[in-house]
């Protein structure tokens, strides 16, 4: 019986929707998947994509997804104000949606995204990347396992450095209403790997924010720490300040029996885990993963590991047939809340209780 070829809907072609292009592309090619139209505000971006792609529908877009061919799949590459009417629309269309973090700026658009989830049975895909790279999810069977032992401090550090030509690109860049800063837009993917590992959420947290160096509302550079249950620390540093030809992630977390490092920069990836006795061998990690990826994917899967869309396209193509660990719309409500407890932390000005129910990045203009 041949495996039915999944058809997806694009939604935006920005920068992030040319990831999402370049992943439904790689699995075009491999027969898994068929773009079956775009839908792009730009009429010049419009017509440079038809020119590429005779006979695909490209289509512009009103408010809410237009009448489209129908899809299993509805990918959103939009900014995140229009989040929510995109998404309910695809679901209500029945199709499965994946949504670029954040997956909104709001809790409670966020939860009405999750009810509708809930009700239609069809799957919210927020693109929380930083999961999908090679080696997470066997470094978090590992943790999960209680090898390391308890959680005693973690750090997730996020200097993705922008220059201002990127913020006077698009009006909606840089501010809070609509952006929320670097803390929402750039280090929300390092705060949701950290907590995806630790396999709890905080009680509480504290954040300090820089006036902006860049000509922009939103703070560039911001830092806080939230505290857990055990009494273990989690620091978090997110800057754009840096210089945009190294921009670069990175998380430490440190255990009773062992440490964990792990970052990205330059598209290159690494891992060390390491226990303290040193008779105890650590486990390979990043070996067996890329295994696992050749098997799935075919070799040409490797010059796309530091490519975390493509992984991410791979892992919901597989969940048919695997347990595939994706995120879901509660996933893409915990860690818009993580952000959002920061920024009212700061806001206030004193340490403010996980998860922030009724802030509104709004707030941060009074």
């Amino acid at each position: 019986m041949k495996k039915k070829v999944t058809e997806v809907i694009l939604v935006g072609l920005g920068s992030a929707g040319k990831r999402h292009l370049r992943a439904i592309n790689f699995y075009e090619k491999r027969g898994k998947l068929r773009l079956v139209a775009l839908v792009e505000t730009s009429e010049k971006a419009r017509a440079e994509f038809a020119a590429l792609r005779k006979g695909l529908p490209v289509l512009p877009i009103a408010g809410s997804l237009p009448e489209s061919p129908p899809a299993d799949l509805v990918a959103i590459a939009t900014p995140p104000t229009s989040h929510l009417d995109l998404a309910l629309y695809a679901m209500e269309k029945g199709a499965d949606v994946i949504v670029e973090k954040p997956m909104t700026l709001r809790v409670a658009e966020g939860k009405t995204m999750q009810d509708k989830s809930e009700q239609s049975g069809r799957s919210i895909i927020p693109c929380l990347t930083y999961r999908f790279y090679p080696g997470v999810q066997e470094l978090k069977d590992f943790l999960t396992a209680g090898s390391f032992g308890r959680i005693l401090s973690a750090t997730a550090t996020v200097r993705w450095g922008h220059d201002q030509a990127y913020y006077d690109q698009s009006n909606w860049l840089g501010t809070w209403e609509h952006e929320g800063g670097a803390l929402m837009n750039q280090a929300i993917h390092a705060l949701d790997l950290v907590f995806y590992l630790l396999g709890e959420l905080p009680q509480d947290a504290v954040c300090r924010l820089a006036p902006p160096y860049h000509d922009i509302e939103a703070a560039d550079l911001g830092m806080g720490a939230f505290s857990l249950d055990s009494g273990a620390l989690v620091a978090i540093e997110g800057s754009t300040l840096t210089d945009p030809k190294q921009q670069e992630a990175s998380i430490f977390l440190r255990y009773e029996k062992g440490t964990l490092s792990a970052g990205i920069k330059g598209g290159k990836i690494s891992f060390s885990l390491t226990y303290d006795e040193k008779t105890k061998k650590s486990p390979r990690i990043l070996r067996p993963a890329l295994k696992r990826l050749i098997k799935r994917d075919g070799v040409g899967i490797i010059k796309h590991v530091g490519k975390a869309h493509t992984l991410l396209y791979g892992a919901v193509l597989d969940s048919q047939t695997a347990c595939s660990d994706l995120p879901s719309a509660a996933d893409g409500l915990s860690s818009l809340s993580l952000v959002l407890t920061l920024l009212e932390a700061a806001k206030r000005g004193h340490a403010v209780s996980y998860p922030s129910e009724n802030f509104t990045l709004e707030d941060m203009k009074d």
